[in-house]
Formats: C-alpha cells, structure tokens, sequence
C-alpha cells in the first residue's frame, strides 16, 4: 500500500497499484454498492409523494409605470423617480419570498393550519425563557418565542417549496410543491392572483402619482412663467428702451471716439516730427521723403488741412515753425479731449452691457417657463387619459391544474445516488483497510519493495512444495525449473557460500525453496547444507541415529544434501541467541560447499537479526495481497534482498 501512496517521485499516486488495490477489494466495494442501492431503493419506496404545478403569467411592459415623458421633461421625471420603463428582469422575487407577502398569503392558503407547512413542534422549542438565558450568555442570537418559532419554520418550508421561474419570453411560472397536488396547485394560482394584484395597485398607483406630479409641476410652471415674465417688462420698463439697442449705439459710439483718438495721435506724431526737421534746418527734399515713409499719414489730405495748406498732394511747400507749434497743441488738446470722451463712452458702455446680459438671462427664462408650461399641459391632459383608463397590467397564459405524477421522490436519481455513494464508500473503505493492512497488492510493489536485482514467479515451483530430498530430485530430472536455473546462476556469480531463503506469507515456504535449489545445485564437488531455522522445523522426522556435524545432527540425507538440526533438545530457531552462532556456520563449510539458512514467517526477523550485517545471499519468497510492505523493508533493511521469488 505504500508503494500506491507514494511514487518514485513521491509525489505521484501510482493508478495502476490503486486500480489492483481496488480490484483485490471488488467482493467488498459490491457488496457497499449494492447496500447503497437497497437504501436509496427503501427510502424512495417510503419516503413522502410530493407533487409540483405551475401557473405561467406575463407583466406587461407599462405595468411598472403609466407614461413615457420625453425630451427634457422625461429626464426630469426619471431624476424623480418617475421614469418610464420596465426593469431589467420582471420576477418579482424579493416580494414573493417576503416574510409580509407569506403572511398575507396564510390569510388565503391557511399555512398554519396545513400540517405540511406548520412543522412547529413545541416540544423541540425550548420555552421563552431559557431562549432569553442562552441569548443572555451567547448560546442563542436572540430569543424566540413560539409564535416566531412557528413563522420561521413556515417561511423556510414555504422558500424550499415556491421557486419563481423566467422563460425566455419573458413570461413568469410560479412553481408550488406539495403532498397534496390539488393542494400544490391552489398555492401556485393563489400566488399568481396576489402579484397581479399587486402589479395592478402599483400601476394605478404609480398613475395616480404621475397625475399628482404633473399638475403640481404644472401649477409651479405656470407660476414660473408669470414671474419670468414681470421681470422681463419690470426691466424694461425700468432701462426706459430695450437694452441691445443702446448697447449697440455706445458699443459704436466708443468705437467711433477710439478711431478719432487714433487719428489724432497719428496726426501729432506726425507735426512733432516736421518740427524737429525744421528746427534742424534740414528742408530739403530727402528730409520730405524720409517724413512721408515714417508717417504716411503726410500723404493724407487730412495733414495738409491741419496745417494750412493745400490740399492737393502733389504741392508741397514747408510751413513755418509758429504755424507747426500752433497745430501741435490743438492735436494735443484735440487728444486729451477724446481721452476724456472715451473713458466716459467707456464705462456707459460696460453698463449696458451688464443691462443686456441680464436682460437675455430674463428673456432665456421666460422662454423655458413658456416651454416647460407647454409641455406640461400636454403631459397632464394625456396622463388624464391614462389614469382614467385601467388596462391590464398582466396576461395570464396557464392556470396551475393538480399533477397526477409525484415530482418527488426521483427514485432512479435515488437509486443512482445510492450506487455511487455505495461505490464511493466502498472504495474509500478499501483504500483505508489496505493502508491499514500494508500489504503488497501486485509483483511491482513486491519488487520495489524488495529491491531484488533478480526476480522470478514460483508458480513453475509450487509442485516442489512439501516434498522429499528424493521426490524433489526426481521431480527436477523430468522437467527442470527455469527459476531455479537462473537463481543457481546467481548465486554462482555472487561467490555466497551462504544462502538464506526466506518466506513473507508465500504459499512455498523457505524450506521448500532450499530443498529445490539443493537439488539444482548439489554436485560430486559441491555438497549442499540445509538448516532450516523455523519454529516448524522441530516437526521434522528426524533421525535420531544421525551424524553429528558441529552442532548440528543430519535429519535427512540424499546424494550430496544434508538436512541439518540442532543437536541436543535445542529447536532450531533458538541457537540464533547463542554465542558462535555465526562462528558455528561458517564451521560448516569446512564439509560443504553451500550452506542454506531458511525460515518462515515471524521466524525470517530473528534469522535476518543473527544475521545482519554478513555477507550473504538473501533470498525472499513473498505472495501479493499477502506479504506486508514493511516487513520487506524490514527484512532489506537487515539484510539486503539479492533475490525474489514471487506468487
């Protein structure tokens, strides 16, 4: 079993292990099977019919509100919670399953009084007060009396046996459980009923608030509307015109002064430069050209008419200095004046201009409050209309009519159920008795835990068992065992003048197996020992007149074979806890050639105890589903398994 826990990885299960594993249990993992089935098959034979209807209806899309606003309008009614539309899923779910909606439905259905829903026990309820007690110190929430205890139990059998139900066209089932199947369909129609009344008030409802909005938005409009527009003719009436007429005028007005200032001081930049040539005497024509580049203007008639002189551009003729300083402070004055004139233009203007802002502000108003008003007054004539017309808010497409097949229980889902937990317990049971019982389910597992370099099945050897030096011999001359061939040339190779065979659980036993490879191995030149120390041994036929060799006595002799004992009243298995025992069979190969050390069962531990750390040929007999995994690691770790033979 460990070798199927644990990979040469570690880290890996081994399928193939757990599949033998598995199989080696099939007996058992059927019989949990097939107990599943037997109790999956009684309980669906006993257990409660249940029977389930459906009543199938559809909201209809303007059930959830009257009317539809558009425009600026309709996104003022949806920040008010008045928007039109439905809702991304019609079920109404939260209200159905609602502690207030079962409720008022035992008012019609009568939960209380149907032994089905009213599972309160008052016996399993412990009174008011030890609810008090453990809520007190921290064993219960809260106290609960019995009337809460008898509606707690009602709303979780009611939410396990009413589900609502979406189609894909929208539609909505009400699906009801019971044992009673006239029963489970009076509860899905009962249902149905409520919410369609339910949708029915909301809508009528939802109208009538809609109405109510309107014509208080209305009535408020029409008050907007008379305000905006007594401001409007109160500022009018107050700036005495309309103010974009007068703000035109200033803004023109300003702009006209602005232009003049610009001339003038063109026209004084332009005599103050003429002064400053005629102060430097240079009236020459290339003081006249060098006059018109820097100030065009001098080209201009206006500059000839401030100073005098003729206007005609091709005549020109230098004026005097008194007649330049003269035009030069009327420019100046001319300069200050529009100066003047433009701050006052100025700040006329900003005026008027804050008097047409506000203006347009009243204007923008009164044209909204109109607009609003407008609206509103179609809004609240068609919400009349509405309002005064109910349409079904709902359309009813099934009635729930009583089932005449149970919907539970599903006995073959039972039975299946059944199976597979039978199955699943099964294998988790096998699983735990085969680590618990740590044996070797398969011939990898026995090699791996042996670590054998050689291996061979016994199968071809199992006649050889509990046979006789002579019977044995006879039995190899007509037909020779290839396991016992190729585990002879083994033991050539290794050079071991020491053998020890050993059985973990195997059907051939050590003895069996040091018989056979005696026989193999015997020769004029080699003669074979065989000591076999299991507590079995003592009931040897021996022969009491035998050799003594040592400290042993010959039992059985054949050709070159001698089965040894202890001599005196010593069993085998207790020379192993002498002193010399190791000294004592080493002194035997003096006579033989090959010595054979063999034992069983519980007997191979304290063998391979005397026996650890020599250096000797370990060979194991081990049987799956038999042979333990730590006895092997066991025995490997006190003296290393060179060979195994496998059943």
């Amino acid at each position: 079993m460990q070798d199927l826990l644990n990979s040469e990885s570690n880290d890996e299960i081994d399928l193939r292990e757990l599949f033998i594993t598995l199989w080696a249990y099939k007996l058992f993992i059927a019989v949990t099977c097939a107990l599943g089935v037997f109790y999956g098959g009684y309980y669906a034979l006993n257990a409660e019919k249940e029977f389930t209807s459906a009543a199938i209806f559809k909201l209809k899309e303007n059930s959830s509100s009257g009317l539809s606003l558009g425009g600026d309008l309709g996104a003022l009614a949806n920040l008010a919670g008045l928007g039109s539309g439905v809702a991304a899923s019609n079920l109404p779910t939260d209200q159905v399953t609602g502690r207030i909606f079962i409720e008022k439905l035992d008012a019609k259905l009568n939960f209380q009084a149907d032994p089905y829903f009213n599972t309160y026990n008052p016996n399993s309820v412990d009174p008011y007060w030890k609810s008090i007690i453990k809520s007190t110190i921290g064993w219960q929430k809260s106290p609960i009396n019995a009337k809460e205890a008898l509606w707690q139990g009602i709303v979780a059998k009611y939410s396990k046996n009413v589900a609502l139900e979406e189609t894909t066209d929208g539609s909505i089932k009400i699906v009801a459980t019971h044992v009673n199947p006239q029963r489970a369909a009076e509860i899905a129609n009962v249902i149905m009923d409520e919410i369609i009344s339910n949708a029915k008030n909301e809508k009528n409802a939802n109208q009538d608030q809609q109405l109510f909005y309107l014509s208080s938005t209305l009535a408020k409009a029409l008050s907007d509307l008379e305000v905006s527009q007594s401001n409007l003719k109160k500022f009018a009436l107050e700036n005495s015109a309309l103010p974009l007429e007068n703000f035109t005028v200033a803004s023109f007005q300003l702009d006209s002064l602005r232009e003049q200032l610009n001339r003038a001081s063109e026209l004084r930049e332009a005599v103050a430069a003429l002064s400053l040539i005629l102060q430097d005497n240079t009236t020459d024509q290339n003081a006249y050209l060098t006059l018109r580049r820097k100030f065009p203007i001098v080209d201009q008639v206006e500059f000839r008419r401030v100073l005098g002189q003729n206007e005609i551009i091709s005549s020109w003729s230098w004026p005097e200095a008194s007649t330049i300083d003269a035009v030069f402070d009327t420019l100046t004055e001319r300069t200050s004046r529009l100066k003047s004139k433009i701050s006052v233009a100025q700040i006329n203007a900003e005026r008027l201009g804050l008097a047409l802002e506000a203006y347009n502000k009243l204007e923008r108003d009164a044209k909204i409050a109109e607009a609003t008003y407008t609206i509103l007054i179609e809004q609240v004539k068609a919400q009349s209309m509405i309002t005064g017309y109910r349409p079904n808010t709902t359309e009813v497409y099934e009635y729930a009519s009583p089932s005449i097949s149970p919907s539970a229980p599903k006995r073959r889902a039972i039975l299946a159920l059944g199976a597979i937990l039978g199955l699943f317990v099964g294998t988790a049971l096998s699983l735990l008795l085969a680590f618990r019982r740590g044996v070797c389910y398969s011939k990898n597992s026995l090699i791996t835990g042996t670590q054998a370099r050689f291996t061979a099945s016994v199968k071809t050897l199992l006649p050889l068992r509990n046979k006789s030096l002579n019977d044995i011999n006879t039995m190899l001359v007509k037909k020779p065992r290839s396991a016992l061939r190729d585990l002879a040339v083994e033991i050539h190779k290794s050079a071991a003048r020491q053998v020890v065979v050993t059985s973990a659980g195997a059907k051939l036993t050590g003895n069996d197996v040091a018989r056979a490879l005696a026989n193999y191995m015997q020769s004029d030149a080699v003669k074979v020992a065989v000591i076999d120390f299991s507590s079995r041994s003592k009931k040897l036929d021996f022969n009491d007149e035998g050799v003594s060799i040592g400290s042993f006595v010959v039992s059985e002799y054949a050709d070159h074979i001698s089965i040894l004992r202890p001599d005196g009243d010593l069993e085998a298995i207790e020379l192993l806890s002498h002193r010399g025992f190791w000294e004592n069979i080493q002194s035997l190969n003096a006579k033989f050639g090959l010595v054979f050390l063999c034992a069983d069962g519980s007997d191979t531990i304290s063998l391979l105890s005397a026996l650890e750390g020599q250096k000797i040929f370990h060979i194991t007999i081990a049987r799956t589903k038999k042979t333990k995994s730590a006895i092997l690691m066991h025995m490997r770790s006190l003296l290393p398994i060179q060979g195994l033979l496998y059943d």
